[in-house]
């Protein structure tokens, strides 16, 4: 008798059981995946609702409009891009591009946002407004400054490391993609591919710049000093294959060196290190990482150095060339560091995101990921980075009243003329604002890019209150 009791017992376990799993799987779709569920955009009848819902805006740091939306006729919702080309890179052009699509759970207040009650209680919601850290006016500026180009400038706070400026060039007005069919077709076949984010997207080989992150693995590995002394012939030879300098610069001090963009003695000093050491240093500076950004954006390379020809490599990669190839973005996050003494800020362009009731429900703050290389190396590098900017290659970017800690790069391209590259950071002593550049086939960094940054710094640092 006892036996047939714990016979029922068990036989009745198993509907209960059946019961509870029924319940669990009920409530994880029901309640805690109802949110995304509804806001996915696969979801057809998801997507009906969506319609109704306003979108919100996207600001710049002082309030400015960069996309708003307007009713349609049928009830819909269409977006405006008051800031047209400036930010077209920033917004989009459609909900599948830009931070229209990175953003969209915020700006429809779906998903993690989403607050089921208050649409049955109000009926169809409006989206969050987004808050980024760009300075519209310094997007204008650039946009300007890159008219007829193709290349791209990133700009951070160097204390913060938010993003301020991002620009990529050749821009476009997303109203006037959208405007016909035939519009859109020219804007997806031009050759200059206008709707690619070079700033994140585009790789480069980094020529020159690279050199200060060259220096700075080897001062902060203490294999050298900035009065370690080399000698240039206009010529170095390593394993059969020859670097070459455009000029013979004689006796030079690491210092030196740097300020005249010396490529035999910074391949050179790619006998001071050996590979792993090398890329561990690329991996603090989070060189080849994409960008933690709302936005696509590529990892970069700085190559593998295996083989007979591992020190040919690494030679050539010392001074810029060789195989690496980084975004803009990766190599202003790299003088972000130096300017930052050593530590690696990760850059944020979403500042706050605010509820349609006017509360402030996310809020970015500066995200410190680690150290790259001591403090004291990052002043020794700075402190070195000013002489290019007094008397080296990069004078062009000097600003009167202000100590400009920059370097210069003309990166080889085997497609045609070299991409011209600066990189900078300012007041030296106390950064406020990094700004980096690159444009392609344009020749020397001191020629083309340097002036560039130099008149997107002169603003940033007016903003800040940094030129007295």
């Amino acid at each position: 008798m006892r036996q047939l009791s714990r016979n029922i017992k068990r036989v009745a376990m198993v509907p209960l059981v059946g019961f509870a799993l029924l319940c669990v799987y009920i409530a994880y779709w029901q309640v805690l995946r109802a949110p995304a569920l509804r806001a996915d955009e696969h979801n057809t009848r998801a997507q009906e609702r969506l319609e109704k819902i306003r979108p919100g805006r996207i600001l710049d740091a002082d309030g400015e409009v960069l996309l708003d939306a307007r009713q349609a006729a049928d009830g819909s919702w269409e977006r405006l891009y008051p800031a047209s080309e400036a930010v077209a890179h920033l917004t989009g052009y459609n909900d599948s591009s830009g931070l229209q699509k990175g953003l969209r759970d915020a700006l429809l207040n779906v998903g993690r946002y989403e607050h089921p009650l208050a649409e049955f209680i109000e009926g169809p919601t409006r989206g969050n407004d987004v808050t980024l850290t760009i300075d519209l006016d310094a997007q204008r500026l650039a946009t300007r400054l890159l008219r007829r180009q193709r290349g791209a400038l990133v700009a951070l706070d160097a204390k913060t490391g938010a993003v301020l400026t991002m620009v990529s060039a050749p821009t476009y007005d997303p109203a006037d993609v959208l405007a016909s069919d035939f519009n859109y077709q020219l804007f997806q076949q031009n050759p200059n591919l206008p709707e690619l984010n070079r700033a994140l997207l585009g790789l480069y080989p980094p020529g020159s710049v690279l050199k200060i992150f060259t220096a700075a693995v080897c001062l902060d590995l203490d294999r050298v000093s900035p009065d370690t002394s080399f000698d240039c012939d206009g010529r170095y030879e390593i394993d059969g294959a020859e670097i070459t300098c455009p000029r013979a610069h004689g006796s030079v001090t690491l210092e030196e060196a740097l300020a005249v963009s010396c490529n035999t003695t910074f391949a050179r000093l790619g006998r001071y290190m050996v590979p792993e050491e090398f890329l561990d240093y690329g991996r603090r500076f989070l060189l080849t990482e994409p960008a933690q950004l709302p936005l696509p954006s590529r990892s970069g390379r700085l190559g593998e150095f295996t083989g007979e020809d591992s020190d040919v490599l690494l030679a050539e990669t010392a001074f810029g060339q060789g195989r690496a190839h980084l975004t803009p973005f990766a190599i202003a996050r790299m003088t972000l560091a130096i300017a930052s003494g050593g530590r690696v800020l990760e850059p944020y362009l979403v500042d706050e995101i605010i509820a349609p009731d006017g509360r402030v429900i996310a809020k970015s703050r500066t995200h410190e990921v680690g150290r790259a290389i001591s403090a004291e190396t990052a002043a020794t590098v700075a402190g070195m980075m000013v002489r290019v900017v007094e008397d080296g290659t990069g004078k062009v970017a000097q600003i009167r009243g202000v100590d400009v800690a920059g370097k210069t790069g003309s990166a080889e391209n085997p497609q045609g003329e070299a991409h011209s590259w600066f990189t900078a950071f300012a007041p030296a002593q106390s950064p406020q604002v990094v700004v980096t550049a690159v444009v392609e086939n344009a020749g020397h960094g001191s020629e083309v890019a340097a002036p560039v940054v130099r008149e997107v710094m002169v603003h940033l640092l007016e903003r800040a209150g940094a030129l007295y």
